[in-house]
C-alpha cells in the first residue's frame, strides 16, 4: 500500500512550529523552521508583519531587487497579499536571506518545503460512503438527498488538479489555476479527480449538481510546496464565485503562514474544509487542519471506528468515510480508483457543505459549520479519541 502521509512541508514534512535557536545571522533569527525536511533548497516565504503599509512593500521589493541583481539568485516568485499573509516567495542564498531578515517589516521567514496528498491507495471493493452519510445508522448502501443536490455551490479543489473530461462531471468540473510550473493544465496524478468526483460525481457525489473547479498545486508525483500552496488558497480568496466551498486534502506539519492564509480566505465568505490527516497524531501538529475556522475532517471506517490512519483530538470537527472509498481517476473518461485516507474523508464534508449551502440558503462559513455539526450523528465513533464524536449526515434519512 502506497502511502502518502500528509507532510505538507507544502504539506508534508517536519516544520518545526518555534523559532529557531538565536545564532548570529540576523536573517536566520526570523527563519521559524530551520529544522525542517523536505525542504525546497534556496526556496523561502518571507512573510511582512501585518500593519506594513503599500509605501514599505514598494521600498522592500525595490530594495531587494537591487539586491538581488547583484547576487546569483533567481528572485522573487509569488507573492501574498492576503488579509492575513502578506508576503512573498523568493529563490535565494543564505546571505541574501540573512539581508532580508534583517529588515524591520520582516515578520518572520519560512523555509519552503514540499507537500503531499494524504492517501492511501487500498485493494478494490465496493462504495459504502453516500449511505453513511444520510443515514443515522451503518450499513447502508442507498443515498437519499435533496434533488437540489448542491446546484449554484461551487467547490474549489486545491489539489493535484482536476481531469475534468471524466464522466462523473457532465460539464460542471473545470481547471481554475494552475501553479505547478511546466505542467499540463489537468490532473496528472488521479488524487484532485478522485476528490472532486466523490464531492460532486453524478455517481459518487454527495452534491451532484454543484460545480467543481481544479486548482492544481500538486503535480503528477503527488508532491508541491507550500509557497504554492498558499497561491492556491489565495486564488480561491480573489477568484471565487457565490456560495464557495475550498477544499484541500493535503497537509503538514504546523505552519503559520499556511493557517494564516487559510483564515484570511475564510475571512472573505468562503467555507474551508481539510483532511485531519494520516499520521494517527494529534492534529494540532498539523496545516493546514489546525486552523479553527477551517473544518476539519477525520476519517471512519464502515464500522464507525475512527481509521487507523486517522488524526484526532479537540480540533477535529467532524468525521465521515475514509477507508475503501471509490471514486473517479484519470485515464480514461469512465476510469476509477479504490483509495482511502482523510484525503478522501474531508471531500465528503465539502459535498455537504455545497449541498447544505443553497438547500438551506446558508450564507456564512460559520453557519455552514455550525450547521453540519448540528446534524451530525453522535457518540458513534469507537476510538474517537476527539472531542467531537460526530459523523457527517445530510439530514434527509433516519
Amino acid at each position: 500500500m502506497v502511502s502518502y502521509l500528509v507532510k505538507l512541508a507544502a504539506l508534508a514534512a517536519v516544520i518545526a512550529p518555534v523559532f529557531a535557536t538565536p545564532v548570529p545571522n540576523g536573517g536566520h533569527l526570523k527563519i521559524r523552521n530551520n529544522d525542517a525536511t523536505d525542504v525546497i533548497p534556496d526556496s523561502y516565504i518571507v512573510v511582512y508583519k501585518n500593519d506594513i503599509d503599500d509605501e514599505t512593500i514598494e521600498s522592500h521589493q525595490n530594495s531587494i531587487g537591487s539586491m538581488l541583481s547583484r547576487r546569483d539568485s533567481q528572485g522573487v516568485g509569488a507573492t501574498y497579499t492576503m488579509e492575513l499573509l502578506k508576503g512573498y516567495q523568493i529563490n535565494a542564498d543564505s546571505g541574501t536571506m540573512d539581508k532580508i531578515g534583517a529588515k524591520p517589516e520582516v515578520d518572520y521567514i519560512q523555509k519552503d518545503r514540499k507537500v503531499y496528498a494524504n492517501d492511501l491507495t487500498t485493494q478494490a471493493g465496493a462504495p459504502w460512503g453516500l449511505g453513511r452519510i444520510s443515514h443515522r445508522n451503518k450499513g447502508n448502501l442507498s443515498y437519499i438527498y435533496d434533488t437540489t443536490a448542491g446546484s449554484g455551490a461551487s467547490v474549489y479543489v486545491v489539489d493535484t488538479g482536476i481531469y475534468t473530461g471524466h464522466s462523473e462531471f457532465g460539464g460542471r468540473a473545470s481547471m481554475g489555476a494552475n501553479f505547478v510550473t511546466g505542467s499540463a493544465n489537468t490532473d496528472e496524478h488521479g488524487h484532485g479527480t478522485h476528490c472532486a468526483a466523490t464531492i460532486a460525481g453524478t455517481r459518487y457525489g454527495v452534491a451532484k449538481s454543484a460545480n467543481v473547479v481544479g486548482v492544481k498545486v500538486l503535480g503528477k508525483d503527488g508532491a508541491g510546496s507550500t509557497s504554492d500552496v498558499i497561491s492556491g488558497v489565495q486564488w480561491v480568496g480573489a477568484n471565487h464565485a457565490a456560495n464557495a466551498v475550498l477544499t484541500m486534502s493535503l497537509g503538514e506539519t504546523f505552519d503559520s503562514a499556511v493557517n494564516s492564509a487559510v483564515k484570511s480566505t475564510y475571512n472573505l465568505g468562503v467555507t474551508v474544509v481539510v483532511a485531519a490527516g494520516n499520521s494517527a497524531t494529534d492534529v494540532s501538529e498539523f496545516s493546514p487542519a489546525s486552523e479553527p475556522t477551517a473544518i476539519t475532517v477525520g476519517a471512519i471506517d464502515s464500522d464507525d471506528a475512527r481509521a487507523s490512519f486517522s488524526n484526532f483530538g479537540s480540533l477535529v470537527d467532524i468525521f465521515s468515510p475514509g477507508v475503501n472509498i471509490l471514486s473517479a481517476w484519470i485515464g480514461n473518461p469512465d476510469a476509477t480508483q479504490m483509495m482511502s485516507g482523510t484525503s478522501m474523508a474531508a471531500p465528503y464534508i465539502a459535498g455537504l457543505a455545497a449541498y447544505l449551502i443553497i438547500l438551506e440558503s446558508i450564507t456564512t462559513p460559520a453557519g455552514v459549520a455550525s450547521r453540519i455539526q448540528a446534524l451530525a450523528t453522535s457518540g458513534k465513533i469507537t476510538q474517537a479519541e476527539s472531542t467531537n464524536n460526530l459523523i457527517g449526515y445530510n439530514g434527509d434519512s433516519t
